[in-house]
């Protein structure tokens, strides 16, 4: 089991590496081989400190069109998603050993996927906010999403503050400082939107680990 984790292991530095140095044939195959092997074992690496940077190679799926099915590629976000929590919810746990240039790449890392990927969260999102109230036509399921859509901001702007309160001007990092001022100059977010996205957070963390454990999360 140790002999295959560390293959694994190696494997995701692999891809993660050959992806940033531009040698996309390669990433490719290398993220294949991930996918196989996450389809029979989910939580490989839910122990190991390395299971972010499985995240992170979840969204050089999602970028390089690894999968064509939609609702595969809506799994794979939520799993991703999952993984660098979890990343996070480790490092947060070592307390005095807490490295904040670690924490400034996984939070940056989920912000990126939320980002990019902001439409495969809504109906979840929706799921939370209107789980009592089931839309009647199309005209008010429309609405429900447009309400949702509203509320992605608050979980990117959550991270980007939690990283501010480590990094003044955000490391000055061009990525962050660019959606920071988006969505400052398009939302007026407040004290309470804030702890509204890092309550989204949370929920949206045990949901998605929940249907995975629950072999209901389709990827």
């Amino acid at each position: 089991m140790k002999s295959s984790n560390e293959k694994f292991r190696k494997l995701i530095l692999e891809a993660i590496e050959n992806g940033q140095q531009g040698k996309v044939k390669a990433c490719n195959e290398n993220l294949r081989s991930i996918y196989k092997t996450l389809k029979n074992e989910p939580f490989i690496l839910w122990e190991d400190v390395l299971i972010s940077q499985l995240g992170k190679a979840i969204i050089m799926m999602l970028h390089f069109d690894l999968i064509d099915d939609e609702e595969q590629n809506i799994g794979l976000a939520h799993l991703s998603y999952l993984f660098i929590t979890r990343g996070i919810e480790q490092e947060e746990k070592l307390a005095q050993e807490l490295d904040t240039c670690e924490l400034f790449r996984l939070r940056k890392d989920r912000v990126v996927l939320m980002k990019s990927f902001d439409d495969s969260f809504v109906d979840s999102l929706q799921e939370f906010y209107f789980s009592d109230t089931k839309a009647k036509n199309l005209d008010e399921y429309n609405e429900q999403r447009k309400t949702v859509l509203s509320r992605l901001p608050y979980l990117q702007f959550a991270d980007i503050h939690l990283i501010e309160q480590d990094y003044s001007n955000l490391r000055n990092d061009e990525y962050l400082l660019e959606i920071a001022n988006f969505i400052e100059h398009e939302n007026e977010i407040s004290k309470e939107n804030l702890k509204e996205g890092l309550l989204l957070h949370k929920i949206l963390y045990k949901h998605t680990y929940q249907k995975l454990k629950e072999g209901k999360l389709f990827y």
